[in-house]
Formats: structure tokens, C-alpha cells, sequence
């Protein structure tokens, strides 16, 4: 497992639906790398901003495995705990429900909005009380994924701090090497084909509106 920063200061995070494009500097053994990246918009299950609603969730997993090209791969993004922001009004929780499913669940909003992503495959579901999102897919290109790698070569490297659905968050854990504050960058060894790491989207003492009732209700109505 990486290292993990003591006793961080979790905040909730937003996903805003525009494109943004993230520029960083690393200085790393005397050599200094700046990049710019366009970060994705994902993902159906979390984070949309709706009006005076914003939704949230407790956590969020993103697996990646990387194939033997060592460009494309496929990914997995688990959201734990989706909720409302603890202000909204039942109408406007309502309404961040209804879009969540009719523009991202059932709709293409997500694969509109990433181009490089082939064979998405969406699912909502409950689990020790609350609601879950996943998401899987297959890229064709891990740098539109906002990770990096110094020309071409070396370990992989992901920036933890910025707007966007790879990068938002507080770091929690992963299996490669977190820097720290200071450097808040994960770092895998090139020869790992298997990237992980997990961050906090929301405080477990910040009250939430959980949108599991309504999925419940929804789920009910089909059938």
C-alpha cells in the first residue's frame, strides 16, 4: 500500500460539467516536468452539479489495468455513499436523482464526454445501506485518463490536487507511492499494470442527504 497522510483534512467535492485543463509542475531528481491535461468529466453516478444541488458521495475507488501495449487499458470507478448536499430541498435532491439517471445512468452524456472510453458499461446499486456507482470501461489512451509518464518512460505519475473526476478528492490510499502535501503525486513503478488508489469525497461527520431512498423508489417503479 502507499503511504498514507495522517489525520487529512477531507472535504466534499463537486464535479462541475465543463472541460478544464490542469498545468503542474514537478521537480523530481533535477529534472523538471510541466504538462498540461484535460481532465475527464465522468461520471454519472457522482458529483453532477445541478442548480443549488451538488451531489456527493463518501469515497471513490478507480482501478486501472493497463495492457500489454502499455497505452490502453480498461478502469473501474466505485463511488460509496451517493448522496445529496446536506442544504438541498426535496425538490432539488429529487431532481439531482432524475438527472443522474436520465443523463448519465441511462443516457450518453458520459460517453459523449470522453471520447477515448469504449465499452462503458454503467450500474447503480445498494450495499450495506447505500447507494453505490460503478463504472467500467475501456480506454485507448491512459494519458487521457490524466495520468503521466516523463517521455514515455519511467514510473507512472498521477496529480492528486485539481478539479476533475481522476483528481478530485482527498488521497487516502493506493498502492503505489504518495509523496505527501507538499508533493501530492502517486507514483507507480513502470513495470506495475495494475494502478489503485482511493479518496475521500465527503466527512464522515458532514451531514448528507442520501439518495438511496430515492433509487429504492425508482427501482421499485420498474418492476
Amino acid at each position: 500500500m502507499g503511504t498514507k497522510i495522517s489525520s487529512p483534512t477531507v472535504y466534499r467535492t463537486c464535479l462541475l460539467v465543463t472541460w478544464k485543463t490542469i498545468t503542474f509542475d514537478l521537480s523530481i531528481s533535477f529534472v523538471k516536468i510541466k504538462r498540461s491535461t484535460l481532465s475527464i468529466i465522468l461520471l454519472a453516478f457522482a458529483f453532477l452539479a445541478i442548480l443549488s444541488g451538488c451531489l456527493t458521495a463518501e469515497k471513490k475507488e478507480v482501478h486501472i489495468t493497463i495492457n500489454d501495449d502499455g497505452i490502453s487499458g480498461t478502469g473501474k470507478i466505485i463511488f460509496t455513499g451517493i448522496a445529496s448536499s446536506p442544504g438541498d430541498s426535496i425538490t432539488v435532491i429529487n431532481e439531482d436523482f432524475n438527472s443522474l439517471i436520465a443523463e448519465y445512468y441511462q443516457g450518453r452524456k458520459i460517453e459523449l464526454e470522453n471520447k477515448g472510453w469504449r465499452n462503458v458499461h454503467k450500474k447503480l446499486y445498494e450495499q450495506d445501506g447505500k447507494l453505490m456507482a460503478e463504472i467500467d470501461f475501456d480506454f485507448n489512451d491512459i494519458a487521457d485518463l490524466s495520468f503521466f509518464r516523463y517521455k514515455n518512460s519511467g514510473p507512472r505519475m498521477l496529480y492528486t490536487v485539481a478539479d476533475g473526476f481522476f483528481t478530485s478528492g482527498q488521497y487516502e490510499s493506493s498502492n503505489g507511492t504518495y509523496l505527501g502535501e507538499k508533493l501530492p503525486v502517486i507514483f507507480w513503478d513502470s513495470t506495475q499494470t495494475d494502478l489503485s488508489y482511493r479518496m475521500s469525497l465527503s466527512s464522515p461527520q458532514e451531514p448528507k442527504k442520501s439518495l438511496l431512498a430515492n433509487y429504492q423508489k425508482w427501482l421499485a417503479q420498474r418492476h
